[in-house]
Order: C-alpha cells, then sequence, then structure tokens
C-alpha cells in the first residue's frame, strides 16, 4: 500500500478518535441533600401551683374535702406587717398571722366533726359544764351563719381569747356538715379582727363529701 495512503487512513483514525471522546459527557456528581427536618420546640406550659388549702379527712366511712382559698386572697388584717403561714395536717386546716415583734400573734382553726348535727355536738360538751355558763356554747351567728359559739378569755401569763363556732355547713352536694371553726388572739386585748377573720373563712370555705 502507498505510504501516503497509509498516512492517510491513520490520521482520519485519529481524527474520529478524539472527536468521539470529546462528544461523550463526563457523569456529573450528585450532591447528596440531607434533609434536616426542624423539629418543633414544644413549649412546656407552666402549671401554676394551687395556693389553696385542702384538707382530705376520712370520718365515719366518708371523705371530707375542705378546701379554702389562700387566707390573703379574700382576708386582709387591719395590722400590717403580719407574716402568714398556712399549714393542712390530718385533722385540720391552721393559719397563724404574728408580727416579728410577738406582739400580735393570731391563729385559726378549721375541721370537720364527726357529730350528727353541731347542736347534738355543743349539747354533749356543755353536760360537762352545767355548772359553769361561760365555758357553755350557745346559739350565736357570724355574718349569715348559724351555729353554737363559746368565747373564752384569760389573762395568765398573757391575754388569750379564744372563739369557737361549732355549725351545720352546707356542703357542694347540699347535706349539712359539722365544722368547727376557732379563732385565737394572744398578747393584744383588740379582738375586732377575731369575727372578721371567721366571717372571711366561712365565705369562702368550700366543703365536699363524698
Amino acid at each position: 500500500m502507498n505510504k501516503k495512503v497509509l498516512v492517510s487512513v491513520f490520521a482520519l483514525s485519529m481524527f474520529f478518535g478524539l472527536t468521539a471522546c470529546s462528544s461523550e459527557k463526563p457523569e456529573e456528581k450528585k450532591e447528596d441533600t440531607k434533609v434536616v427536618e426542624k423539629k418543633e420546640e414544644k413549649k412546656e406550659e407552666k402549671k401554676e401551683e394551687s395556693t389553696d388549702a385542702v384538707l382530705v379527712r376520712e370520718i365515719s366511712s366518708k371523705t371530707y374535702t375542705v378546701t379554702i382559698p389562700q387566707l390573703t386572697s379574700f382576708y386582709t388584717p387591719s395590722r400590717d406587717g403580719l407574716e402568714v403561714k398556712t399549714e393542712v395536717n390530718e385533722q385540720q386546716i391552721s393559719y397563724t398571722l404574728e408580727d416579728e415583734f410577738g406582739d400580735f400573734k393570731m391563729a385559726i382553726y378549721v375541721n370537720p366533726i364527726s357529730a350528727e348535727s353541731a347542736e347534738a355536738y355543743a349539747n354533749r360538751i356543755n353536760e360537762g359544764f352545767k355548772d359553769d355558763e361561760s365555758k357553755q356554747y350557745k346559739p350565736s351567728t357570724v355574718g349569715d351563719f348559724s351555729g353554737f359559739r363559746k368565747v373564752t378569755t384569760s389573762e395568765n401569763p398573757s391575754f388569750k381569747c379564744k372563739d369557737n363556732l361549732l355549725l351545720d355547713f352546707e356542703s357542694v352536694d347540699g347535706s349539712a356538715v359539722v365544722m368547727s371553726v376557732t379563732v385565737e388572739q394572744f398578747n393584744d386585748t383588740d379582738t375586732a379582727d377575731m369575727e372578721v377573720a371567721m366571717k372571711a373563712i366561712l365565705d369562702n370555705m368550700k366543703v365536699e363529701v363524698k
């Protein structure tokens, strides 16, 4: 074969080979896309702690639940600067109001009583004080509430006044529950706040029986 022809054939084969190579497109690298899911943070709702005083007590196969809102939400003492403490034990709800110098102190106690009626309970106690009427319960009213009441005072070693009311208190379901509300005051002979505090408790107290 002619030498020139061989050179021409070789040149053509090289040309077409390069053309074929240049026509092939390089593979595009697919970038990995990570889908990031945003998790919505659940905002925890802050549950407000109840400030109610709640007493749950079993009496004669029944459950009594006595609920009283925070004392300072419905009762304002006439004296300023008193520290108020609330305590609930197995028997009663109690409050103490006291100034930092100990010149004044008031205590309040609220509890249900196992009795057929306030009158029957008062009469049973009065039987033990037939010769001393000052220690007997007598019919009385506090605001819109009627019951049997005993008020005693002493001055030894310091002044103390105790006011106790027994009453048939209407529960949530309409039944009567015998309740005892006691207010004590120490050191200060001005007892005007005692009945005000007792009435405030009675107006805001709720009792459930199951």
